[in-house]
């Protein structure tokens, strides 16, 4: 990222290649800040009550100043004339943005573009439903459920693991596939009798888990004990699906968690650092030495400021 200036009448602010800089203005540019943007909790424009426009940097790791305990989140105030506040604003929102970036959960995942299909003589047969298919227990009578899935699949979803399994009401009734993809979880009826298939998209399932045939809960479908099963909740109901090979079932577990968090933390920002529940904990702190007199009044107002301001946006 290239480095980006801003000279104010109180300082130098400095941002790029991960860092952030603020210097004294002058001859011997006195360094006051020079930290590592993963160090920031939030960059700010601020305008004061002497009507004054500040930028507020905000550190994730203030001054130890309570029994080593981190309390002065007051913000580093650097002081801005009003002509500058366009350049000041961009220049704010760009460490924001990078801020952010280093929050957002980069979920480990090999590469899953879906291929395209291969057309033959009993239609389209993609490569990750075969890979898939090799990995399961062969079994027979899953044949024409495996060609229906080579045709359900879309261009946008790749598909994970399959296992044959039982299906028990609502679930469906009976034998079929049940194949994870990295957008639906699909059943494909096996056997004789109406055919049918159900999907359930991945965005509203909640968690998956392998049994061991014991109920789960009062009130939820369970499966015989000892035999190996898979339950699926979507919040409000629990779908289970006995399993015929313990690893297969094991595997589309594992997928269909994975196809879930993929879906709901990939990219997504991470939690503040620090957290509400942090902040309030050091807000109690102050508070208590507030009133053992190991802060004074000024103190306490300047602390208490900083550790509210340093709350999330919107609390």
């Amino acid at each position: 990222m290239d480095i980006v200036e801003l000279r104010t009448p109180t300082a130098i602010l400095r941002h790029g290649r991960g860092r952030l800089i603020v210097l004294r203005p002058g001859s011997d540019g006195e360094c006051v800040l020079d930290v590592p943007v993963t160090d920031l909790l939030k960059v700010r424009l601020n305008r004061r009550a002497d009507d004054a426009v500040v930028i507020e940097i905000y550190l994730r790791y203030p001054t130890p100043v309570l029994t080593g305990v981190p309390a002065d989140r007051t913000p580093l105030p650097v002081l801005i004339a009003d002509h500058d506040f366009p350049a000041a604003a961009e220049i704010v929102d760009r460490i924001n943005d990078q801020i952010l970036a280093g929050q957002r959960i980069d979920v480990a995942a090999p590469e899953l573009q879906p291929p395209a299909p291969q057309w033959g003589k009993s239609g389209p047969t993609r490569a990750d439903v075969d890979r898939a298919v090799r990995r399961m227990a062969p079994r027979r009578e899953a044949k024409a459920a495996i060609t229906a899935l080579h045709r359900y699949v879309t261009i946008d979803e790749y598909v994970l693991e399959t296992a044959v399994v039982v299906a028990h009401p609502p679930a469906g009734t009976g034998p079929g596939l049940l194949a994870a993809t990295t957008g639906r979880l699909l059943f494909i009826s096996i056997g004789p009798g109406e055919r049918y298939a159900h999907e359930l998209p991945i965005p509203v399932i909640m968690w998956a888990r392998t049994t061991e045939g014991a109920m789960t809960t009062p009130g939820e479908i369970g499966s015989v004990r000892g035999e190996t099963g898979i339950d699926v909740h979507d919040g409000n109901v629990t779908l289970h699906f006995t399993g015929t090979d313990r690893a297969d079932t094991e595997r589309v577990t594992c997928a269909v968690n994975f196809a879930v968090r993929r879906d709901s933390a990939d990219g997504a920002a991470g939690p503040a650092d620090p957290g509400v529940s942090q902040l309030y904990s050091e807000w109690e702190l102050l508070v208590e030495r507030h009133s053992l007199g190991m802060v004074d009044d000024g103190q306490f107002q300047r602390y208490g400021r900083g550790i509210l301001r340093s709350l999330p946006d919107g609390h």
